[in-house]
């Protein structure tokens, strides 16, 4: 058993561990300039920085992130025009594809679009969300919104991975582990998305030997596609060894 393996950076000078899969530059949350940062205080944009060098040991794929915390505006991408940018930005800089991270409401029909042309000229794509309570509880509208959103990636065939983000400025306790990352899992399997599409993702603040283990748990017990992390850089050495291990890496 092999797991796919994969984390974010928000530098571009970091490299990925070697035994990640799919390493994610971020975040690119000034979604009309598509920069980093924002508006105001702009950060470094794919359209401009080409795929970072990776250690020649790396054989993974190299995404940017479309999106993250405080990304703006709401109902991004708003048109053609944005779509076209996305995948140009892409394709000119030899970015490996494109990581959608949807904390700001955005567009998904047109995220859909945009990952059918990235799939077209061979780029990987994947769509990352919060999957915790409101995912839980689709008899509230929010739920619906979501389950529907996880639907409509299942149907059109173009997500490579769908990343359940099961955590929030660090590790969820106890309590909102057992109550909704296994079935945030299980509910997208039953939206249905194949399980080795399906991915889940934790922070390394707040990770203890117990959520780790319960994660990873989940992971092999429902046999989904794999693990992703945010802050890898600051992952202690015993828990990556436990991840490799448990994973197969």
């Amino acid at each position: 058993m092999t797991k796919i393996l994969g984390g974010w950076s928000q530098s571009l000078t970091l490299n990925p561990f070697d035994e990640f899969d799919t390493m994610m530059y971020g975040m690119v949350t000034n979604l009309d300039g598509l920069t980093t940062g924002t508006a105001a205080y702009p950060g470094w944009s794919p359209e401009r920085e080409p795929k970072p060098s990776a250690s020649p040991t790396f054989n993974g794929k190299t995404l940017w992130s479309y999106g993250g915390g405080l990304c703006s505006p709401e109902q991004k991408p708003a048109n053609a025009e944005d779509v076209s940018r996305i995948v140009a930005a892409t394709i000119n800089k030899n970015w490996d594809g494109v990581d959608f991270d949807d904390e700001c409401n955005m567009n998904i029909p047109l995220i859909i679009e945009a990952m059918r042309q990235l799939k077209q000229n061979n780029k990987e794509t994947s769509y990352g969300f919060p999957a915790g309570w409101w995912y839980n509880h689709p008899e509230t509208s929010g739920g619906k919104k979501i389950s529907e959103t996880v639907q409509a990636f299942a149907a059109s065939g173009q997500c490579d991975r769908l990343v359940h983000y099961c955590y929030a400025n660090a590790m969820w306790d106890e309590s909102l582990i057992r109550d909704n990352v296994r079935q945030s899992l299980q509910r997208s399997i039953s939206n249905g998305m194949e399980k080795s599409r399906i991915i889940l993702a934790l922070t390394t603040n707040g990770l203890t030997d117990w959520n780790l283990n319960y994660f990873i748990d989940q992971i092999i017990d429902l046999d989904v596609g794999g693990l992703f992390i945010w802050r890898y850089d600051e992952i202690s050495r015993d828990h990556l060894k436990m991840i490799k291990q448990r994973l197969g890496k």
